[in-house]
């Protein structure tokens, strides 16, 4: 509204100091219908037509108008908004002129109405100078007096007339050191030259996440890493990854500083997914990772992931799904009976899942007994069923349980087992081969490279243990040792891997 102020000041209170045009006439035609068929504006209504008369071909107009204005001969015609009350006229030469419709009497703008504004130019008496500015950057913006002026020529270069005196000149920036001058015109014409200092931070921003997108207040700058100059104060540093949690933060830096600034690793948001099976109590595993015996509810990333369930007796099955940030999914899962096995195991396996005692163990016992007999049979399988409910106690003293372990690679629950199988074997009149199975234990544990724990049991074996240890003293680099083991199995008249150890031997050079 000053601003208004001192522009209407200008036009009409003090003529030696005017812009160089002056309003002849300005009022509404009634019997132009130029305006009948005027555009649209956004709201669709039809705008009203101002035809601004001047012999001089460099006007500008700024307010609310629509479309391009049409430059005719001697006529700008201005298309404007129904309500408009003001018309900024913009000239190389002159200040700008800010024309007020209410102070012609108009008020405002009436839709399909025709104005005439006619112009005259004032011409400027001998106490008028020139001053030609030319400012850097070009898009500096340029005040005399408290006046903006827009730079018309885009290149930062301005040629006015102003009336003789002392003029204050402000040029400014944002990101620059203002600069003020007092020009004083006369006769002839002044020159000002200015070049504003930048005082532009130095900013380096770096995320470890590397593929992470970099904002800096609002403004996308690049993925991973951005450098350059940013202004001085408070500025938002945001990264920002689909699927990721946004990290935000508020930095401070000042003028001409130089900083860097590293974002943290970004968190994977959350959700969570809950399962349910038919029949339950199955092992599920997402993105082919085990997570739990159904039902069951997990916290999981975001983003797509698949659902898998194979186990025995059923078919596989698997499905994808979207998990969303705080949010949880469900999946329900109706498995299905694997059609390739018989009727009785289909049964069998039914019964077995929904809890029936006698269908688990006859399936634990009949698999872990294929394998002690050295039959076909999966040990995974057996000690799913061993592990899922309390078998009965008759079936625990069961020495192929030993071996089940074995061959899964879990030497500490075989060797948590030895002790009382062997108790229970032997206290019932039968027969365990402790020498054999503890022989079995310390080949479980070389083969997980647990040496020292293998040369323990391979100590208990006695003779069943000799080439273990020849094994452990030759992985722990013990040539001599190893040696005098291989050679004890040599000396072994009921030993039958005789070439094998042969071979050993002369590998290490004896």
């Amino acid at each position: 509204m000053r601003l208004i102020q001192f522009f209407l000041l200008i036009c009409w209170s003090i003529p030696s100091i005017s812009q160089g045009f002056k309003v002849k006439e300005f009022k509404q035609n009634i019997n132009d219908g130029s305006a009948f068929h005027a555009p649209l504006d956004a709201e669709g209504h039809p705008c009203g037509l101002i035809k601004v008369r001047t012999d001089n071909a460099e006007l500008k107009f700024k307010g609310n108008i629509v479309g391009e204005v049409e430059n005719k001969t001697n006529e700008y015609w201005v298309y404007m908004i129904q309500g408009s009350k003001q018309l900024n006229i913009l000239h190389p030469n002159f200040l700008p002129m800010s024309l007020d419709f209410d102070s012609f009497g108009i008020g405002e703008v009436i839709s399909k109405a025709t104005y005439i504004l006619t112009l005259t130019e004032q011409k400027y008496n001998k106490e008028k100078s020139g001053l030609v500015a030319i400012v850097k950057p070009e898009t500096a913006m340029l005040y005399i007096d408290d006046v903006y002026l827009e730079n018309l020529s885009g290149n930062g270069l301005y040629q006015l007339y102003l009336p003789k005196g002392d003029h204050v000149c402000r040029i400014e920036q944002k990101g620059y050191r203002p600069n003020v001058q007092v020009v004083t015109t006369g006769k002839g014409t002044q020159n000002l030259n200015v070049e504003l200092e930048s005082v532009m931070a130095e900013f380096e921003v770096k995320c470890k996440t590397g593929t992470a997108e970099i904002y800096i207040d609002g403004e996308r700058k690049g993925n991973g890493f951005w450098k350059g100059t940013i202004f001085a104060g408070e500025h938002q540093i945001e990264a920002r990854q689909q699927n990721y949690e946004s990290n935000i933060q508020t930095i401070s830096i000042a003028e001409k500083e130089s900083q860097t600034f590293v974002i943290p690793e970004l968190k994977r948001s959350m959700g969570k997914l809950r399962i349910q099976t038919t029949p339950n109590n199955l092992p599920v595993s997402v993105d082919g990772k085990y997570v739990g015996m159904s039902p069951c509810t997990i916290d999981i990333e975001t983003g797509n992931h698949y659902f898998s369930c194979k186990t025995y007796g059923y078919a596989q099955y698997r499905s994808d799904f979207d998990i969303k940030s705080g949010k949880q999914t469900d999946l329900s899962v109706m498995m299905s009976i694997d059609n390739e096995i018989d009727d009785y195991d289909k049964e069998l396996y039914i019964k077995a899942y929904n809890g029936d005692q006698e269908a688990i163990s006859e399936l634990a016992v009949n698999i872990a007994g294929a394998i002690y007999r050295g039959g076909i049979g999966d040990p995974l399988e057996a000690v799913f069923w061993l592990e899922r409910y309390s078998l009965p106690e008759e079936l625990l003293d069961f020495e192929g349980w030993i071996d089940v372990y074995c061959y899964i690679g879990n030497p500490d629950k075989a060797l948590e087992l030895y002790y009382p199988i062997k108790s229970k074997v032997e206290n019932r009149g039968g027969m365990f081969l402790a020498e054999y199975y503890m022989s079995k234990i310390g080949d479980a544990f070389l083969k997980k490279n647990v040496i020292d724990k293998a040369i323990q049991c391979y100590e208990k074996a006695d003779k069943d243990g000799y080439e273990g240890l020849g094994d452990c003293y030759k992985a722990k680099g013990n040539k001599q040792l190893a040696a005098s083991y291989y050679r004890k199995c040599m000396n072994l008249d009921y030993y039958d891997n005789k070439n094998r150890v042969e071979k050993k031997l002369k590998e290490l050079g004896y």
